[in-house]
């Protein structure tokens, strides 16, 4: 059993009556294990040495049949992706002095998605964050996202979606996102062209357009992982990843990735 008074967490807006409760789970345990056995309706995302990441829905969210599954809570229902850190000292050390400085990876995780987002850049939300102990760094981490809906990563979108003015769209969004991005001076030298991720044209939220709102005709996109940024040695440094992820994205031509990396 984790004592409450060992974990630090930290929600995203006023912390819900029920607490961790409102997530499903009884406890931090099952979150910080990432283990999809101990989560509602968990099924495993993507495992690396150290880190987890898990989907599992939140209370009252219906089922396949559209059946509701109970009463929901404080936080709505849907379905939330979960990533649990169990990280040896040096890339923790390198969160802990390094930008935006963090005690442990979930909370460096966390820190870099509130600057993208302050920055424009297009991320899943935040919902909460929480570390074991209180030293100068914790081993034990988790962060908890709400997932995407009705989105796909990008080689996917291309493939399905990604055809005629609907393509040119969605080359426009990401264009704006990479200009974004590269404004924050963060660079992500994990981001692959899986990490990026595209909703349909007309589907993301109002924009101001003169006096008044109309729907944004663009494909929103998201970065999804944001594992190892750090701020960018260089404005060469930042056009190098973008470039290496776009060099990866199966079916993009080359005339496009040409363009995309113009607008940043």
């Amino acid at each position: 059993m984790i004592a409450s008074t060992a974990l630090r967490l930290r929600w995203a807006g006023p912390a819900p009556r029920a607490g961790l409760a409102a997530l499903g789970v009884d406890g931090p345990a099952p979150l910080l294990a990432a283990e999809p056995a101990q989560l509602p309706r968990g099924r495993e995302l993507a495992a690396a040495p150290g880190t987890r990441r898990v989907a599992f829905a939140l209370p009252g969210t219906p089922d396949v049949r559209g059946n509701l599954t109970g009463r929901p809570g404080e936080l709505g229902t849907g379905w939330v992706w979960l990533t649990g850190h169990r990280s040896a000292v040096a890339p923790l050390l390198r969160a802990r002095f390094g930008a935006p400085r963090s005690a442990s990876l979930a909370e460096r995780d966390w820190n870099v998605l509130c600057l993208l987002r302050a920055a424009g850049v297009g991320t899943p939300e935040p919902l909460c964050v929480g570390a074991l102990g209180h030293g100068l760094v914790a081993r034990r981490s988790f962060l908890v996202v709400r997932a995407l809906e009705d989105a796909f990563p990008f080689p996917r979108w291309l493939a399905t979606d990604g055809l005629g003015a609907e393509r040119a769209r969605g080359l426009a969004a990401l264009g704006a996102l990479c200009a974004r991005l590269a404004r924050t001076g963060l660079v992500l030298p994990a981001l692959a062209p899986e990490h990026l991720w595209v909703t349909p044209s007309g589907s993301g939220e109002c924009e101001t357009d003169g006096p008044g709102l109309r729907k944004n005709k663009l494909p929103g996109v998201f970065v999804v992982d944001v594992q190892g940024a750090r701020r960018a040695r260089s404005e060469g440094e930042l056009r190098r990843v973008l470039a290496e992820v776009l060099a990866r994205v199966e079916g993009l031509e080359a005339r496009e990735r040409e363009g995309v990396l113009a607008t940043s």
